[in-house]
């Protein structure tokens, strides 16, 4: 379900990049963006050729293959400034990331910011390329500039993880042997308020580590990295591993050298080397273990787990404390389509499950509610505090609707919160199908504005959006997932939508909407959109649950040797 998750995550990152890319001709521009999208199949790589020998300016979901290589680059960009194709073309490829891939120079302290320039930074760039040399750094182009503007000096350094490098390298080597590579590369990553520019370097700089990686021998027997999530072989593998109990399974990829060049190569040797923390931690996995506690002074009076509140295990709810906890589910191509929430007593759910799409509407309602009761909390004196469990998606999905649709002002019905204790739908269902609300008395429109870019991250930095995940992994150190399908049953809850995952929860959306169009069709639309209500909704009280069960001191589970 993780990996799932993360594949949907990745297609969506991909598409709001595209969404940014230049679509016409810039004043006084010559060039014309010109744009061929490669799908995904065995022609993949002509098509992909095709599109060079036109001259296409922009060519997104690019394949390459040539001799033992082959890569996907999510952007191949044209760098010369030709029309059709002739031997000064020169494209490179641009890989879109799923991390912070740069890092100012002027960051203080080594920090590393955003992934998006201040317009002083980017005026500091067009200083250095009209002929200053003072600053070191790499180039960079806005986004919706690929392949019309040049790129410009600035101050930052790239930074990429070691798997995005070296896919960019190899799509650089297959370029430069096709004839056509303009020797660099270009990576996009994670920033506030969603990437803006895309940073490029010397392809060249990418190879010694390339090398290093394809230098490395090919193991005679399976060990456990990080892609193993995403491989077709995954089981069968891991089959193997769990037969010799190899360290791999607790320690993937490098994590394990060291390890292993100590002659300590199954969890059995681990456990028993007298290694601290790893041994232990490998007993647990050989027992059976999710996770292990940590020593309670290092995590139980954080003032973040009691939203600011004064500790005391005995007391839930806290005392001067509204808190709601909230889940999302996204679509890789319709974006997000369910934002669920509960207080504590109620669940409620803002969807979108039309054919089209609401352009942002589910979420602007989102928004409005979760703004109203913080309001509520606020006026009664009380703290109020949003909790999330791993918030990157959902933070990543707020700040793509802030984007696209930031200001944008929707009517819809007003649903009071005497008519939501009776009858708690969304607003949404009071639209589509008319509810017992609707069915008494026609309510009246109230306006929903999607928050701009600027509201959101002020309410992502503040303390009232709250990352339970970042609590778990203070308090717990796991053998495998500390996900929230594996700590919750730790905390006493129970899923009741053990059929369904992520993936699943694609399929059923894709049912809903597609049962949507047809009329005799209402009442498996019907199920599928409970069923999703229902899984979403086990997420949010979950949430809450293991939250209170860190505050209990997480127990029932076993702590680390000095635990307490």
């Amino acid at each position: 379900m993780e990996a799932w998750s993360r594949s949907i995550t990745a297609v969506s990152r991909k598409g709001a990049v595209w969404a940014q890319l230049p679509t016409r001709r810039r004043i006084g521009e010559k060039l014309v963006p010109t744009r061929v999208d490669i799908a995904a199949g065995p022609t993949a790589v002509e098509d992909t050729l095709e599109a060079i020998a036109s001259g296409a300016r922009l060519i997104t979901n690019a394949h390459l293959a040539a001799g033992p290589f082959a890569a996907v680059a999510d952007i191949l960009v044209r760098a010369d400034s030709g029309v059709g194709f002739d031997a000064n073309t020169a494209y490179f490829p641009v890989v879109i990331s799923g991390h912070s891939v740069a890092k100012s120079l002027a960051a203080r302290g080594g920090k590393t910011s955003s992934g998006n320039m201040s317009s002083n930074e980017a005026q500091r760039g067009k200083a250095v390329a009209a002929g200053s040399s003072s600053v070191k750094g790499c180039r960079a182009v806005d986004i919706g500039a690929l392949s019309l503007g040049r790129p410009v000096e600035v101050p930052w350094r790239v930074k990429t993880v070691g798997a995005d490098s070296q896919r960019a390298a190899i799509a650089h080597l297959i370029v430069e042997q096709w004839g056509c590579a303009s020797g660099s590369v270009g990576f996009i990553g994670l920033a506030a308020g969603g990437p803006r520019w895309c940073f490029l370097v010397d392809a060249s700089t990418l190879l010694p580590g390339l090398s290093a990686a394809l230098s490395e021998p090919i193991p005679a027997i399976p060990s456990r990295v990080k892609e193993c999530r995403s491989c077709e072989f995954h089981n069968h593998c891991r089959a193997q591993l769990v037969q010799r109990e190899d360290i791999s399974l607790l320690l993937p990829g490098d994590r394990n050298r060291q390890l292993r060049d100590d002659g300590i190569r199954t969890l059995g040797q681990l456990e028993a080397a007298g290694r601290g923390e790893l041994s232990e931690l490998a007993g647990a996995w050989l027992h059976g273990e999710v996770a292990l506690r940590r020593p309670h002074r290092r995590w139980w009076g954080d003032p973040k787990l009691w939203a600011g509140a004064e500790r005391d295990q005995s007391r839930e709810p806290l005392p001067g404390v509204v808190e709601v906890d909230v889940d999302m589910e996204a679509h890789p191509e319709r974006g997000t389509f369910l934002w669920g929430a509960f207080d504590g007593q109620r669940y409620l759910a803002f969807a979108d499950f039309s054919p089209q799409g609401d352009e942002g509407q589910h979420v602007a309602e989102f928004w409005y509610w979760l703004q109203q009761q913080r309001k509520r909390a606020d006026q009664a004196g009380k703290t109020f505090v949003a909790w999330v469990y791993a918030a990157q998606g959902e933070n990543y999905w707020l700040r793509f609707y802030a984007r696209r649709y930031g200001g944008k002002a929707y009517r819809v019905p007003r649903v009071t919160e005497a008519e939501r204790d009776e009858a708690p739908e969304t607003i949404a269902e009071a639209q589509d199908r008319g509810s017992a609300v609707g069915q008494r008395q026609r309510p009246a429109e109230v306006e929903v504005r999607m928050p701009t870019v600027e509201e959101v991250e002020a309410f992502i930095a503040s303390d009232r959006w709250a990352d339970v995940f970042a609590q778990v992994r203070r308090a717990l150190v796991g053998t495998e997932s500390l996900g929230l399908k594996a700590v919750a049953p730790l905390a006493g809850f129970t899923f009741s939508q053990q059929d369904v995952d992520g993936r699943a929860a694609i399929g059923l959306f894709e049912q809903a909407v597609r049962s949507a169009e047809s009329e005799p069709q209402a009442a498996v639309r019907s199920i599928a959109r409970k069923k999703l209500e229902r899984y979403n909704a086990d997420d949010c009280v979950a949430s809450r649950r293991v939250r209170e069960w860190l505050r209990r001191g997480a127990p029932g589970i076993r702590g680390l040797q000095g635990a307490d």
